[in-house]
């Protein structure tokens, strides 16, 4: 069948990323031992099939993917380096190149290419499957190759820094200022590591604070603010949005809690769109959010659900470029099962709408991190 022998190319790709940074990671392990520095990777793998039935539709079974994805760390006295690439059949992309300093206790100051902290749920799972209990991540959280309506990938500084408040709580924050994508192809297009860039990027401004009731846990309250100045280098998408600039600005809210068996996390995004064409300018505004509870239960189990909605999102002009893709609600129950160390397989199920109308979908993912 051609899917599976799309499968069989892809996971041999994967599989020798896997292998190759397996041995990389042994041998730099033993160098880094001999010369007092600290360096390791970690290889994230996934493979995943999806069945999508639309209104209209009968059911379709699509192959989605297998992906590997490839964080490398490295730490030198008080230099820091951070690089994650992500490698599939289709696909062949440097994430994340940051070159670190780090400044007195629990502060660093980052160059390079990032992701923007202004995201909630980004900042926590990056690339890595395994790393996120449900398969898909929020719409409004989507990667710019994947459709997302908010820049993710960003080319410039990043400053972290967290100190303590009280006995046990602390406080965190994050500030990037750099290169936005660009909009192009009919898709949003961040700068490229080792791949030619078609220009025109503008400025981009985010940042992050947060609240932590315990330093070392995993609760968190926090807000989230960011500036983009989206240059629009596509014609067709100028045309159909009227404007060849477009700036967002996007401010935010989140809380996680976690609580023995249960973890909750909440995020609420307000975005306001300027749709820019010479002298005149449009303004738009929506709103977008999701809600996901987890629960551990025995055998290694885990169930979740997670509710997505927007607000006045199926009127805006500016979701019209994504190709009517974005989704302005969905539901979906999901159950993860850890079926040994660092591997697990999840069944999620989800019902969804967007502007071409309603559709539902099955996913079946396997993930996994080595070494």
């Amino acid at each position: 069948m051609p899917y599976l022998h799309d499968l069989l190319l892809r996971a041999r790709t994967v599989v020798l990323a896997a292998v190759v940074a397996t041995f990389a990671s042994s041998a730099v392990r033993a160098e880094d031992h001999h010369h007092g520095s600290d360096s390791d990777w970690l290889v994230f793998l996934t493979g995943q099939e999806r069945v999508r039935s639309d209104s209209d539709v009968a059911p379709q079974k699509d192959f989605d993917y297998v992906s590997a994805d490839v964080l490398y760390s490295h730490s030198t006295g008080h230099f820091r380096m951070l690089a994650e690439t992500f490698i599939a059949t289709n696909e062949l992309e440097v994430e994340r190149a940051q070159f670190g300093w780090e400044f007195g206790e629990n502060t660093l100051i980052w160059a390079g290419r990032f992701h923007q902290p202004a995201s909630a749920w980004n900042t926590q799972h990056h690339h890595g499957q395994f790393l996120q209990t449900a398969i898909t991540r929020p719409n409004i959280e989507h990667w710019e190759d994947e459709g997302g309506l908010v820049p993710q990938h960003i080319v410039g500084a990043l400053l972290e820094t967290r100190g303590s408040l009280g006995s046990t709580g602390g406080l965190t924050l994050s500030l990037g200022g750099g290169a936005a994508p660009v909009i192009t192809d009919g898709a949003m297009s961040p700068i490229g590591v080792f791949k030619s860039n078609i220009g025109g990027h503008r400025a981009s401004w985010s940042g992050r604070a947060s609240f932590l009731p315990d330093l070392l846990g995993e609760d968190a309250v926090g807000i989230v603010a960011a500036r983009h100045d989206v240059n629009v280098r596509d014609a067709g998408v100028a045309a159909l949005l009227q404007a060849d600039d477009v700036g967002l600005n996007v401010v935010g809210a989140f809380v996680t809690l976690d609580r023995h068996d249960w973890r909750l996390q909440a995020t609420w995004y307000d975005i306001d769109v300027d749709l820019n064409s010479g002298p005149q300018t449009r303004h738009e505004n929506f709103g977008a959010g999701y809600l996901q509870a987890e629960r551990t239960l025995p055998h290694a189990l885990r169930v979740y659900g997670r509710v997505e909605t927007s607000q006045k999102a199926g009127a805006s002009t500016y979701l019209t470029f994504q190709r009517r893709e974005f989704e302005l609600r969905r539901k979906l129950v999901g159950l993860r099962w850890d079926v040994a160390r660092n591997h697990a397989l999840t069944l999620e199920a989800a019902r969804a709408t967007n502007l071409a109308g309603d559709f539902n979908e099955i996913r079946l993912q396997w993930s996994g991190v080595v070494p």
